[in-house]
């Protein structure tokens, strides 16, 4: 698969010098670039019309021909569609095609309603935009296109990383799971809590980020799917790169693992009192609003291994 339809269901392009470096930086990693008239566009902070972003979601899925179709950026707007979205005739349009839908950050939304109302196995790569990944000064970083060639070609996610903010597994166990890999920003899974455009995953491994909100946010939002019971539901959360900012002297030295920990007691009171299996949150997987970043198929099942002999060592594996 050579060719990418970059479209923007989202917010406008904000940073055109990094959007056309992006398209660029596609192009010489040898990809087949085409855009959607709607791809500039900008109505307030969205990209066009909630009409027209509409339509250029639908005609994506409709290109005749195996693609990928990748969103220019992410930014609020997905919200405002999610009623008038032809869900069942979108997913089978993707599956006719073959289509890759990417993206991550807002476009999470778009990606789990479709997991929510169909049962066929779309391809939806969690993972970079144009701009961001593929639009900055010093050109995508050679992790970053590694990961995403890897799975674009190939259909292979292979990611190993350090956990070292938290420390769910005692030192010298070991950790082996296997389920549906899903999840993507938080606020936007907080945000389909209670609506019909999230799927109700069991046994998964739930991969988790954010951008720009502070720690005691990212708690809150952890409390609320852990108390709505989706938390409990898996077999592993993996909570990739929050980019939280700078913490304020009211924190006192409150950081993001003491927010997990937080988080990890709660889930373990729960899974104790029904009976379960502990559900271990694992730090620092390396996704989110940041660079380098892996990537994932949504809804795949996936195996996670964790290795606390030297460190928490941990590493997470798909195949399409």
């Amino acid at each position: 698969m050579n060719k990418v339809w970059v479209f923007s269901p989202s917010g406008a392009i904000i940073d055109a010098e990094a959007y056309e470096r992006g398209l660029d930086a596609l192009r010489l990693a040898g990809f087949d670039v085409g855009e959607s008239p709607n791809a500039r566009m900008r109505d307030l902070r969205f990209a066009g019309s909630d009409e027209q972003r509409l339509h250029a979601i639908v005609e994506a899925a409709q290109r005749p021909g195996s693609q990928l179709l990748m969103a220019s950026r992410g930014g609020y707007g997905l919200t405002r569609l999610m009623h008038d979205i032809p869900w069942q005739t979108l997913a089978e349009q993707l599956s006719l095609h073959g289509h890759v839908l990417c993206g991550h950050s807002d476009i999470t939304a778009l990606q789990l309603g479709l997991m929510a109302h169909s049962a066929s196995h779309l391809k939806l790569l969690h993972g970079p935009m144009v701009c961001f990944d593929f639009g900055g000064v010093d050109g995508v970083h050679p992790t970053t296109l590694s990961h995403f060639k890897q799975a674009v070609e190939h259909g292979l996610v292979d990611i190993s990383w350090t956990c070292e903010r938290a420390n769910p597994v005692a030192q010298g166990q070991q950790l082996s799971v296997h389920g549906p890999v899903w999840g993507g920003n938080l606020a936007m899974l907080c945000s389909l809590l209670g609506t019909p455009w999230l799927p109700a995953i069991k046994g998964g491994i739930l991969v988790l980020e954010d951008v720009n909100e502070p720690v005691y946010r990212i708690e809150r939002m952890l409390l609320q799917l852990q108390q709505a019971g989706v938390l409990g539901q898996q077999k592993a959360v993996l909570v990739g790169q929050c980019s939280e900012p700078a913490p304020s002297t009211h924190d006192d030295g409150y950081a993001l693992p003491d927010a997990i920990a937080c988080v990890q007691a709660a889930l373990d009171r729960e899974t104790q009192q029904a009976g379960g299996q502990r559900v271990s949150i694992l730090s620092d997987f390396p996704f989110g609003h940041t660079t380098p970043k892996a990537c994932f198929f949504q809804g795949v099942e996936g195996q996670l291994t964790v290795d606390a002999h030297d460190g928490i060592a941990c590493r997470l594996t798909q195949k399409l």
